[in-house]
C-alpha cells in the first residue's frame, strides 16, 4: 500500500467546553432530535409480515409527532441564530401572525428553561461528540460535522462570556418564577374575595388587587431586563412586557372599583 492509498487521518478538533452558548445549545438540540427521528424512521421499516393490525400506522403517527417536535426545535434554533419571525413565516409558507401563534410559546419555554438542553450535571461536550460520531457513520469525510459549526469551535474563548450571559439570564428567570408564584397566590386570594359581603371585604379585595398590579408591573420590568439579557429572544420578552402591563392596569382598575364600592357601602 502506498501513501496515497492510506486513508487520511481526521484532523483534530479543538476541545469543547462543558457549557455551550444558547445558540450552540439550540443547534445541538435540533441535531439530537434529527438523529433520533432518523433512527426511529429506520426502525419503522416493515420487516415483520405478522405485525398486528394498526402497528404500521401507529408507528407512523408516533413518528409524525416527533417530526412536529423537530419543527419546533428548528424554530428555536432559527430564533437563536437571529432569524426574524417574518423570515420564519416565509420559510414555512404562512403568515407572520400564524407562525408566532404556532411557535412563540415554544421559544418562551426554551427561554424559561435556561436556553439549554443540559442540566448542571450534564456534559455538553459528550453530547456533541456523540452526534459527531453518528453523523460520521453516514459521512466519514466529515468527522466533526456538528461540532465544527459551533460558536465554541469557531470562536474559541467565547465560552466565558456566554456563561456569564447565561448566568444573568438564569438569575432573572429564577426571579420570574418567584413573581409568577406570587401572581398565582394573589389570584387565588382574589377568587376568594371577589364577592365580598361587606365593606371590609371590599377593602381586602382592593388591597389584593393592588398587590397583584404591583407584581404584574414587576414582571413587566423583569421581562424588559430579559430582553436585554437575551437579545435573540427580545421580541418574545417585549411581548410579555406589554401583556404584563395590561394585566397590571386591569388589576389596578378593579382595585379602584373595589375602593369606590367600599366608600359608598
Amino acid at each position: 500500500m502506498t501513501d496515497a492509498d492510506t486513508p487520511a487521518e481526521a484532523p483534530a478538533r479543538a476541545p469543547l467546553p462543558s457549557v455551550l452558548s444558547p445558540r450552540d445549545e439550540s443547534r445541538v438540540s435540533f441535531a439530537r432530535a434529527a438523529w433520533a427521528l432518523a433512527r426511529d424512521a429506520h426502525a419503522l421499516m416493515p420487516v415483520d409480515p405478522d405485525a398486528p393490525p394498526g402497528a404500521v400506522l401507529s408507528g407512523a403517527l408516533a413518528l409524525q409527532e416527533k417530526a412536529e417536535d423537530l419543527v419546533k426545535r428548528a424554530v428555536v434554533a432559527e430564533r437563536e441564530r437571529g432569524t426574524t419571525w417574518e423570515q420564519i413565516a416565509q420559510a414555512a409558507g404562512i403568515t407572520r401572525q400564524t407562525a408566532h401563534e404556532r411557535w412563540a410559546n415554544r421559544t418562551r419555554a426554551w427561554a424559561d428553561l435556561g436556553r439549554t438542553i443540559h442540566g448542571p450535571d450534564d456534559d455538553a461536550a459528550e453530547t456533541v461528540s456523540f452526534l459527531d460520531a453518528k453523523y460520521a457513520l453516514i459521512n466519514p469525510a466529515r468527522p466533526h460535522a456538528i461540532s465544527s459549526g459551533l460558536d465554541a469551535v469557531r470562536h474559541p474563548g467565547s465560552a466565558d462570556g456566554q456563561d456569564a450571559r447565561r448566568a444573568r439570564g438564569r438569575a432573572l428567570h429564577t426571579r420570574r418564577e418567584e413573581l409568577e408564584r406570587d401572581t398565582d397566590r394573589l389570584h387565588e386570594e382574589w377568587i376568594r374575595l371577589k364577592d365580598p359581603a361587606d365593606r371590609r371585604g371590599e377593602l381586602r379585595l382592593a388591597a389584593t388587587l393592588t398587590a397583584a398590579a404591583d407584581v404584574h408591573n414587576a414582571l413587566a420590568d423583569l421581562h424588559q431586563e430579559l430582553a436585554a439579557a437575551e437579545p435573540e429572544l427580545a421580541e418574545e420578552h417585549l411581548g410579555d412586557v406589554a401583556a404584563w402591563r395590561d394585566r397590571a392596569a386591569n388589576s389596578q382598575s378593579m382595585a379602584d372599583n373595589a375602593l369606590d364600592r367600599a366608600g359608598t357601602a
